[in-house]
């Protein structure tokens, strides 16, 4: 599990991204391999609404999800961990499966871009 802890001393983890993710301190939490990131993504369900190709998404997680959920919680339990870093549609998903009460209590977030031409990441801020 890809851990690295910050200049302001958090410990962010990387739950299935397979790019680095580079903050503006110039810590470098690295990718998960293509193999992770394949086995941890969420299932995409598609509803079509017209015949001009417009549709509407909505995001499901699976078992191998839910499995790395639990092992992530773990590390957080034991401070290991303060952030664990997901896709936005996992952090959607487990809103809509869970409830968004759960995610605000867990370590999972989405990562705050600061700088979108040099892809720095926020230090200080996170999104659910």
């Amino acid at each position: 599990m890809n851990i690295v802890t910050l200049s302001n001393g958090r410990k962010v983890g990387n739950f299935s991204s397979p790019h680095p993710f580079e903050f503006e301190d110039g810590n470098v939490l690295p990718a998960v391999s293509s193999e992770e990131a394949e086995r941890l993504k969420v299932d995409f369900i598609e509803y079509q609404l017209n015949q001009k190709g417009d549709i509407k998404l909505e995001f499901a997680i699976g078992d191998a999800i839910r499995d790395e959920i639990s092992k992530w919680l773990r590390l957080h339990v034991a401070n290991k961990v303060d952030i664990v870093y997901c896709p936005l549609p996992m952090i959607k998903a487990m809103s809509n499966e869970f409830t968004e009460e759960f995610v605000l209590m867990s370590p999972f977030r989405t990562i705050r871009m600061v700088d979108r031409i040099k892809k720095l990441v926020s230090i200080e801020k996170q999104c659910i």
